[in-house]
């Protein structure tokens, strides 16, 4: 119940029965030999509680706005699956990085598809670039041709022709799109992640059975 709604009611000249009612409703504590008056100040002593601990709280949550930071001033670039068709970029940057890169005005990120490859930087099955502009963009989403693949982003500028990376991403990996179909085992080796080794089948093929329906044991019997 708010202030102005308690004062509002106080002023109507509520009987005793009443305002201890709302006194008890509030959660604050009425003895039985109380006056009206007595009541009546212990209500209006809540009310003011109640005004004085909004604007406190108000000031708390400005305050706290107030100091959070645009940047920490330090270097993250990273990856996240959104879903088997999407992957989401964010970054904050150092103040040598972002001078670095807002200077030449040729600030692109570049998404790498680096599926069951070790990367060295160029030999990546499919490029995605897109140029940005670092002073209003701090994160970006890629749409990605293919589920269940692993991807890298780098962060850089274009120089004439060639493209410098300055800060690369971690190595994501997109969720599936379908159920899997295969049936054979998949190790993978310990701190080599990206390194597979097929074994055997591990699902055996369901054994047939030879069923007999009950309309070909009829015909069989018809003809003896």
């Amino acid at each position: 119940m708010k202030r102005q709604e308690i004062f509002d009611f106080l002023n109507n000249q509520p009987t005793i029965q009443e305002a201890k009612a709302l006194a008890k409703k509030l959660g604050l504590k009425i003895k039985k030999r109380m006056k009206k008056n007595e009541v009546y100040k212990i209500l209006r002593e809540h009310a003011l509680k109640l005004e004085e601990r909004s604007e406190e709280t108000k000031q708390v949550f400005t305050e706290k706005i107030e100091q959070i930071p645009t940047s920490y001033q330090s270097d993250k670039f990273v990856l996240l699956p959104v879903n088997p068709h999407l992957v989401y970029l964010y970054w904050d940057l150092s103040q040598h990085s972002f001078e670095k890169m807002a200077k030449t005005g040729n600030t692109v990120v570049r998404l790498y598809d680096v599926t069951y490859i070790i990367f060295n930087g160029k030999n990546a099955h499919r490029i995605f670039e897109a140029g940005i502009d670092l002073g209003v963009c701090r994160n970006y989403y890629f749409h990605v041709p293919c589920s269940n693949a692993d991807y890298i982003a780098e962060i850089g500028y274009r120089e004439q022709d060639n493209f410098v990376p300055v800060l690369r991403s971690n190595l994501c990996k997109t969720p599936p799109d379908s159920p899997s179909m295969t049936s054979r085992q998949r190790w993978f080796i310990k701190g080599k992640k990206q390194i597979v080794t097929m074994g055997e089948v591990l699902i055996q093929p369901v054994e047939r059975m030879n069923i007999f329906s009950f309309t070909s044991t009829t015909s069989g019997g018809g003809k003896k």
